[in-house]
């Protein structure tokens, strides 16, 4: 029977090969995640004040170096995976 948790098709993709912009992507990305969050958290609430403008502008600035430098995983799924027979 053949694997079915879909780990083995799981690829790492770095960006650049240069170690310390790959540290500062990955810091900035995570940063970005997180503030993405926390706007989606603010927008189902209706709370569009300046906090949510202020998480809105620090994702947008700072998933750029993410995409330019961050590293990416990127993970193959067939149509196999989702039945249930």
């Amino acid at each position: 029977m053949a694997k079915s948790d879909g780990f083995h098709k799981i690829t790492k993709i770095e960006k650049t090969k240069i170690l310390p912009l790959r540290w500062i992507g990955n810091l900035c990305g995570e940063i970005s995640a997180s503030s993405l969050v926390r706007a989606v958290d603010l927008q189902e609430d209706d709370h569009l004040g300046y906090r949510f403008t202020f998480h809105c502008k620090v994702w947008h600035y700072l998933n750029k170096p993410y995409e330019w430098w961050g590293t990416y995983y990127e993970m193959e799924l067939t149509d196999s995976e989702f039945t249930d027979t």
